[in-house]
């Protein structure tokens, strides 16, 4: 079976749109047997699903995506009914099978799949960066100069001198409208995807699991600079990959987010950050 990987294709950014085209049009004349899509496609407006997602209109196997972070980016409207009406529902008119709302099975091989979150569990406690802030998604850096968060800074002596240093802003805590936290929605996510494995591990030969969050902490990217460490608090969780660990039919896990290209092998577990990029677009091919 080949397997066709991409994700973060932020459909969103005009000036790159025909860098997706072209990738599209790739995809759709090399084929394969499952075409996975793994969150990010667009942002705000969901007509630009339905564009991106019609790229693919030529390939002529199994369509599967999750939702992104991005993808539930609204000014005016509800996130969570973007990821749980509006998405499966725009993807299905498409041709796609939107994996947040259930598995799918291609011939011996399970493919599950959510959009996965976060729940602050690749915070680096070395920071020195209190709860409060990742819970505003502000770091100590930017809250300084930013009046609508002076709350925050009402005690200061909980916070190093390297969270100070963290200057940036996660903007899901603008974009995204909903009435979660988001270790609720995190929990929610993980007890789908844990009935979608249970549902199909009896009948299948393995199971690809798609997310948009990275499980695993052995795949962020690190570096030396406080406001790269404060916002791989947002990448993804240590429980969405136990949750893939227990499962033993599980032998792919493939995601995107943080736009960092990584493949390795984490026990039973092929691992694979697609790693496109806002101007870069790229894909994988898998068999399977």
């Amino acid at each position: 079976m080949r397997l066709i990987v991409t994700a973060d294709l932020h459909y969103e950014f005009a000036q790159y749109r025909d860098r997706v085209d072209a990738l599209a049009a790739e995809i759709c004349r090399i084929g394969g047997d499952v075409l996975v899509v793994a969150g990010d496609t667009f942002a705000h407006d969901i007509s630009l699903l339905d564009h991106c997602l019609r790229l693919f209109d030529g390939f002529q196997g199994e369509k599967l995506l999750v939702a992104g972070n991005h993808d539930l980016w609204t000014r005016t409207g509800d996130s969570f009914d973007l990821y749980d009406r509006a998405i499966p529902e725009a993807a299905r008119a498409c041709g796609f099978h939107d994996l947040d709302a259930g598995p799918r099975v291609v011939g011996d091989v399970g493919f599950v799949g959510t959009i996965g979150w976060y729940d602050y569990s690749f915070r680096d406690e070395a920071l020195g960066v209190p709860t409060r802030f990742y819970e505003h998604k502000v770091a100590p850096g930017f809250a300084r100069h930013d009046w609508r968060f002076a709350r925050l800074l009402t005690i200061t002596d909980d916070i190093s001198p390297d969270g100070f240093r963290a200057g940036s802003r996660w903007m899901d805590g603008e974009m995204i409208r909903w009435g979660f936290d988001d270790r609720r929605f995190h929990q929610l996510t993980l007890d789908r995807l844990e009935a979608q494995l249970a549902e199909v591990e009896g009948g299948v030969r393995t199971i690809v699991a798609v997310t948009h969050h990275i499980p695993f902490a052995e795949m962020l990217k690190r570096k030396a600079d406080p406001t790269w460490a404060f916002g791989n608090a947002f990448m993804g969780s240590l429980a969405l990959g136990e949750t893939l660990r227990r499962h033993d039919k599980v032998r792919h896990a493939v995601f995107g987010h943080s736009h960092a290209r990584d493949a390795r092998q984490l026990g039973p577990i092929t691992a694979l950050n697609v790693g496109c990029t806002y101007r870069m677009k790229r894909y994988d091919v898998i068999e399977l």
